[in-house]
């Protein structure tokens, strides 16, 4: 029996396919993709009932470590599960970088390190009067922030946004935030597919494993939907810097962050206010070591 009886099943179709194909473009020669690729159609047909019948659930994960350009945990989706990730992707983006600071530089077309360097060499050069006063960047960084973001806190926060836009959308309200919530609190940790050994683990930190967080804590890096709601999480402490705090060189990428100014000590300060914010109201720690 349907959740959504009265919904355009070739609309979900459509956009399924759109999904898929964007999910495709990286990921063709893996041994899920080509898996899914052989039985493409009566797959996404399969997926599309199970988004409409409110059944679907995500795939276990493959779980490894790499070691460059740094030691990481990563679970892998399947591919079945990367179709999902955008067609959530392709529905809510939009609707979010209406409410993105314009710098905010990661998961975003056209923006990037590249993008980001040359933004802050802006940033320094209108602060000094083009090196003529002197100024200094502040740079922070978020302790295992992938691993610490609660899950609870990001849906209430995409959750609440969709609903003061669901008005202009253009999906099932209901439907896709079914389909974001089983996304946010799938942990992957309890159903995975193990391709590194135990040993691989040794060095890695564990505030930079999920194995290590607590519940309701943690997403997997890597995936899409992780990278967007990462700058879900943290687009309020964004304002907060911005309008609160009143900073005018702000930038952001990831969880990486830098903040430009003419005074020091003035920087300096700002340091026990950010601390606080994250602390308090996103459960997040700076990094002691990366100031």
């Amino acid at each position: 029996m349907s959740l959504f009886p009265h919904y355009d099943r070739n609309q979900i179709l459509t956009r399924l396919f759109q999904a898929y194909y964007d999910a495709h473009r990286n990921k063709r020669n893996t041994i899920n993709a080509l898996k899914f690729e052989f039985n493409n159609e009566s797959n996404l047909l399969k997926l599309g009932d199970e988004i409409i019948a409110g059944t679907y659930m995500p795939l276990p994960s493959i779980c490894f470590i790499v070691n460059k350009p740094v030691k990481r945990e990563i679970f892998s989706a399947d591919f079945r599960n990367r179709v999902i990730h955008h067609y959530i992707f392709n529905h809510i983006s939009p609707v979010f970088e209406d409410y993105f600071i314009h710098d905010r530089f990661s998961c975003c077309r056209q923006k990037g390190t590249h993008f980001a360097s040359k933004r802050i060499d802006k940033f320094f050069r209108s602060c000094s009067q083009n090196y003529s006063n002197d100024a200094y960047i502040l740079k922070l960084d978020v302790k295992g922030y992938f691993m610490a973001i609660n899950k609870v806190i990001l849906f209430k926060k995409v959750k609440e946004l969709l609903v003061r836009q669901k008005h202009t959308l253009k999906f099932n309200l209901q439907m896709g935030l079914q389909v974001i919530e089983k996304t946010i609190f799938n942990d992957p940790v309890y159903d995975f597919r193990m391709k590194s050994k135990n040993a691989d683990w040794e060095g890695l930190p564990k505030s930079k494993s999920l194995f290590h967080s607590a519940k309701n804590y943690g997403l997997p890096i890597g995936n899409l939907t992780s990278q967007l709601f990462s700058n879900v999480y943290l687009n309020d402490f964004d304002n907060f810097v911005k309008n609160e705090l009143g900073i005018k060189y702000y930038g952001r990428f990831v969880d990486d962050f830098v903040i430009v100014h003419r005074d020091k000590f003035y920087l300096k300060s700002l340091i026990s206010k950010i601390r606080s914010y994250l602390n308090n109201v996103l459960h997040l720690q700076l990094h002691p070591n990366k100031i």
